[in-house]
């Protein structure tokens, strides 16, 4: 046989591999990848200088904590643990695992089931990838943070124009009660979930606004004020007859998450108030129509002796009561104003934990549109002068109730 005959070297002979076919699992998830890609793409890059200033602002907050943490003896790796992100990081990694006992006056003790299941259930599921609790918590944190302004921006530009809505987001990250921003707290994811609602609530996404509230509803008990403006909204659109099958489904879907929480810590307890017994007994907070908040404001303003923190918390709830009047004369929402003002009702309702005041007002996020809008005109020069300050001065607040007191924030 000549060498131009050999079937090793004649190339008409030699096998054509013909190309392997992607498997339709890995096809389809090329696919959904790129869909998500080319329709998240544009938003993102136009809501990029809000997420900046966002993550800016709570750079500073974070290295602030970090240097007073230091300084004060307990560390951070400490201070990361404390206080409410002990009770998410317990669930995080062992389930609701604790059982209510009473006491032998017939009142229980503090347990996990007055914690709401969504953010330490994302928790775990980011620690499942290798990371620790804490850094895990961290990360939940910062990108329900990250999503919350996304929609501050996006609300702000559509009611407004885009400067008020990056604004907006910044705003709000340097809110007093903002240290939780970047701590092992439930706060960021719930406020993402209220500020997407109240974006598709306004664009009539009735379905997407219901599973945003139901996920809201398991994630903190300030999601009845959620609940409300979803309600309150399809009521009027189902009478407007303008809402449809979409807005009665909203009006049913709604209250499911929070119901389904309030439910199962019933069914564990054994008694149908079961959340709002432990809460009441265990952690002495009730809703007593603002009769504590009154006399707390009472005695850091008129009767002398208190301590310094009792007082600037004292203007944080003024302030926020004069921020809300403000509101009202601004060019948001109905359901918007519902939301905010449910808010501020029930945080300043309560009874106990006047230092948290702060923080329970943090999902009012609407309290600092009309500043957001009045910042919106000033020039660069100023903004670069008072974001920055604004920044620093909420840092140092967080970080004092933190490290200096130091209480739950």
């Amino acid at each position: 046989m000549s060498t131009s005959e050999s079937p090793v070297l004649d190339g008409s002979r030699l096998p054509v591999a013909s190309p392997v076919a992607p498997h339709p699992v890995v096809a389809r998830a090329a696919r959904v990848r790129a869909w998500l890609v080319q329709r998240l793409r544009p938003p993102l890059r136009d809501a990029l200088p809000a997420l900046m200033l966002y993550y800016s602002i709570q750079a500073v907050g974070f290295a602030v904590l970090a240097v007073m943490a230091n300084r004060s003896g307990i560390g951070l790796a400490g201070l990361l643990t404390q206080h409410d992100a002990s009770w998410y990081l317990h669930i995080a990694g062992n389930g609701y695992d604790q059982d209510v006992v009473l006491d032998a006056e017939g009142n229980p003790a503090e347990v996990s089931l007055a914690f709401f299941p969504l953010y330490p259930a994302f928790v775990a599921a980011v620690s499942a990838l290798g990371f620790g609790p804490v850094p895990a918590g961290l990360l939940v944190t910062l990108l329900a943070g990250g999503a919350a302004a996304w929609g501050l921006f996006v609300l702000g530009r559509d009611l407004v124009e885009r400067r008020a809505g990056i604004l907006f987001a910044g705003l709000w990250a340097m809110a007093p009660g903002a240290v939780v921003l970047h701590l092992v707290y439930s706060e960021a994811l719930f406020v993402a979930l209220a500020v997407w609602t109240l974006v598709a609530l306004r664009r009539r996404w009735w379905l997407t606004a219901a599973v945003l509230t139901v996920a809201a509803g398991l994630t903190r008990i300030t999601a009845v004020a959620l609940i409300a403006a979803v309600c309150i909204a399809a009521v009027v659109a189902l009478l407007r007859r303008n809402g449809g099958w979409r807005a009665a489904a909203a009006l049913l879907l709604a209250p499911l998450g929070l119901l389904a929480h309030l439910g199962y810590v019933a069914l564990r307890a054994g008694r149908a108030d079961a959340w709002f017994w432990l809460q009441g007994q265990a952690w002495h907070v009730r809703f007593d129509a603002g009769a504590f908040t009154v006399r707390r404001l009472r005695e850091a303003l008129f009767q002398g002796g208190s301590a310094g923190w009792v007082l600037l918390v004292a203007l944080v709830v003024l302030a926020s009561l004069v921020l809300l009047l403000w509101s009202y004369t601004t060019r948001l929402p109905l359901t918007a104003h519902v939301y905010t003002t449910l808010v501020v009702l029930m945080a300043l309702g309560s009874s106990e934990f006047w230092q948290s005041r702060p923080r329970f007002l943090l999902p009012a996020v609407t309290l600092v549109f009309p500043v957001a809008v009045l910042l919106a005109r000033l020039p660069k020069r100023a903004l670069l002068v008072l974001l920055p300050s604004g920044a620093l001065v909420a840092g140092w607040f967080g970080a004092f109730l933190l490290t200096v007191v130091p209480i739950n924030p």
